[in-house]
């Protein structure tokens, strides 16, 4: 005896819904039934939040200005970096924020650099102090540092108009964090 298949509606277990529109004819659908938006209005930064941008934010200027230390360190040529081993450098100065160091660094020397300092003539990585071994006017560093280390390159946070680079991009909903960035 052949029982009669059971009956009953698709639930959300079932792997497939027979009665359900292919995603072709679905997203048909979707489409037909949104109105693309084509106005814009210009609006104080304030109202801006959760709001969508219409075009691409270019900043005028480079934030930072130029290539900063990006934590308390070592300023240093990213060749005098050991391939191995441990090599000695000579502490030539001290870069603060504020107050650069205004020499050349030149092969063999480093620079005593705070965060948030411009980066020495010459220089292109940082050592976090954690990693340096202090003799005297001399540090002592190994091999865990990689070349370009450390550094906020200029206009990391704000791109200049010149460099023709999006700050942020068209579609893109205003958060807490990109208002603030654009207010200031």
């Amino acid at each position: 005896m052949n029982p009669e298949p059971l009956s009953r509606p698709a639930s959300c277990e079932d792997d497939h819904d027979p009665a359900s529109l292919p995603p072709a004819a679905a997203l048909k659908r979707i489409i037909d039934a949104i109105t693309p938006i084509t106005a814009t209005e210009k609006i104080q930064i304030r109202e801006a939040l959760g709001r969508v941008l219409a075009e691409d934010i270019i900043s005028p200027i480079n934030v930072p200005p130029c290539n900063n230390s990006a934590m308390d360190g070592y300023a240093v040529l990213g060749s005098d970096l050991p391939e191995s081993g441990v090599r000695e450098l000579l502490v030539a100065g001290t870069a603060y924020a504020g107050k650069p160091f205004k020499q050349m660094v030149v092969p063999g020397q480093c620079v005593r650099i705070m965060t948030g300092a411009v980066m020495p003539y010459g220089t292109d990585t940082v050592i976090m102090q954690e990693h340096v071994e202090v003799r005297g006017n001399n540090i002592r560093i190994g091999t865990d540092t990689k070349a370009g280390a450390n550094v906020r390159a200029a206009g990391e946070d704000k791109l200049c108009r010149r460099t023709s680079q999006k700050c942020t991009a068209s579609a893109r909903k205003m958060t807490a964090g990109s208002t603030t960035m654009w207010a200031m």
